[in-house]
């Protein structure tokens, strides 16, 4: 195993679900995975599986990447695995997609123990904030820039809420990609059944907390898409709405578009940026309903390869050139 002196530049080491489960055409992560390649910086690839205590210590299974050749020439590839020691590697990117159940935090905190103290390792975005923050919640901290919501388990809280708002977005706080997000209706005593044989579904039966959100009709019109490196806003789009649905899932047909801030998404920007600063996050990306938030993306922030060809610009890059100095700043 080397050692982190010798190294002449940083080294990455990008963390996911299994090789065979990324889009590979799309998947936010290759693409900062290549662009770190193009930039001299040496990448390494593993899945969150192998992460384990074995013989007393803490090991993984990284395997180098390399660019393609021939037909694969735009996508990188995997080379034999080697068995190493978090600590060999200066930026470590967890980069798994929710949800944020065992599979996700136990090989974190395994993670985390190998890397803690090491003054050269950085694992993005922090543990603290992977371990201590939710997605879902995160937004709800920015006063006066989020629908009015609430996030409880019991009825009669989820119940008073509903009937005052008529109709709610409900979103479960382990989930992403619009995964088990629903619109009810509690404007009849039909609407208040239904709502309840849902949420008792998402809760377990009324046992794990939920976020009911005001539904904001204005998500006819699309919400803004914001990514933010180190507190400072990269880029941003517009992502409609499914066909014939309230939802913005990329993956199932919503289409983005390039798009201008206006005053109020412009003044809620500055408000993510501040905040994002103050809780170290790194990496994220913001979505905005008319200059509201209504989602938060730190744990796998995603769109960038769909962004950058629509805006037609390398966002990769100011991203790479961020992380590969020592945090944020």
């Amino acid at each position: 195993m080397k050692r982190l002196a010798r190294m002449r530049h940083p080294r990455f080491l990008w963390i996911t679900d299994p090789w065979h489960f990324l889009d590979h055409r799309r998947d936010t992560t290759l693409r900062l995975a290549r662009e770190a390649l193009e930039l001299g910086f040496p990448s390494y690839w593993c899945s969150v599986r192998t992460i384990r205590w074995e013989m007393n210590r803490i090991l993984l299974d990284a395997h180098p990447l390399v660019s393609g050749t021939g037909t694969e020439s735009s996508e990188i590839l995997p080379g034999p695995a080697e068995i190493s020691d978090p600590g060999e590697f200066h930026r470590i990117h967890y980069r798994m997609d929710p949800p944020v159940d065992f599979s996700y935090l136990h090989p974190l905190q395994l993670l985390s123990k190998s890397v803690s103290g090491k003054k050269n390792v950085e694992i993005v975005n922090s543990p603290d904030v992977l371990f201590s923050t939710n997605e879902k919640i995160e937004g709800l901290l920015l006063k006066n820039v989020t629908p009015p919501s609430v996030v409880a388990s019991q009825w009669d809280y989820l119940l008073s809420f509903g009937k005052k708002e008529g109709r709610t977005v409900l979103k479960p706080l382990h989930l992403c990609q619009s995964k088990g997000v629903e619109l009810l209706d509690w404007r009849s005593q039909r609407g208040i059944d239904e709502a309840k044989i849902v949420i008792a579904r998402e809760t377990e039966n009324f046992r794990n907390p939920v976020l009911l959100q005001r539904f904001l009709k204005e998500i006819s019109e699309g919400e803004q898409r914001l990514w933010f490196v180190d507190g400072k806003l990269l880029a941003h789009v517009r992502k409609l709405p499914v066909s014939g649905d309230f939802r913005v899932n990329v993956d199932r047909g919503s289409r983005i578009e390039p798009s201008r801030l206006n005053a109020r998404e412009s003044r809620t920007a500055r408000l993510i940026s501040k905040h994002l600063c103050s809780r170290k996050i790194r990496l994220a990306a913001v979505d905005l309903i008319e200059g509201q938030v209504t989602d938060f993306n730190f744990t796998s922030p995603g769109l960038l390869c769909q962004m950058e060809s629509v805006l037609g610009r390398n966002l990769a890059r100011p991203i790479i050139e961020k992380l590969a100095k020592s945090g944020p700043s």
